[in-house]
């Protein structure tokens, strides 16, 4: 089972140490296209949306970043530990948000480096389109749109409803 918590102040630095490991191929070139320093990207990190730990029992598995615009959710990151990678906690989490935020935003939209084509396939699959390709920075800006609440309630009574 998995639950979220607001990260801690130490979980923030956590955070930032374990997504500059996992994606250091590409994230100093993007921070450098975008003229940004470290020390921006964590002053941004800390103000900007809200961080959540994933924990998978009592272990902590990885960390999503989100921040509410206008009618949209935007998921800055989703990063798990390698240890946690490939058991379907990434799924779990997407699904959580969308169910969560259905009916309260219009959609959910991340960005996705280009050379991360496993994850461009789960967004894919899970109902993420992409709506943009910054070819500078070399990401897609995928997005999914919610169901608004009531035409949620009424797929699900449908289904309790159906043979």
């Amino acid at each position: 089972m998995l639950t979220y918590k607001p990260a801690t102040d130490e979980q923030y630095d956590e955070f930032m140490q374990l997504t500059l490991s996992e994606a250091a191929d590409y994230l100093a070139r993007t921070m450098e296209l975008m003229q940004m320093t470290l020390e921006q990207a964590h002053h941004l990190l800390r103000t900007t949306g809200q961080v959540y730990g994933i924990y998978q029992k009592e272990a902590l598995a990885g960390f999503y970043w989100i921040e509410e615009r206008g009618t949209v959710l935007h998921l800055h990151g989703l990063i798990l530990k390698g240890e946690f990678q490939g058991m379907g906690i990434g799924t779990r989490v997407l699904t959580t948000l969308a169910d969560n935020y259905s009916g309260k935003m219009e959609a959910i939209e991340l960005g996705v480096h280009e050379s991360n084509a496993k994850a461009r396939g789960l967004y894919e699959k899970m109902g993420y389109r992409t709506v943009q390709h910054l070819s500078d920075l070399g990401y897609y800006i995928m997005r999914r749109l919610l169901a608004e609440r009531s035409s949620v309630n009424a797929r699900i009574s449908t289904r309790l409803r159906s043979p």
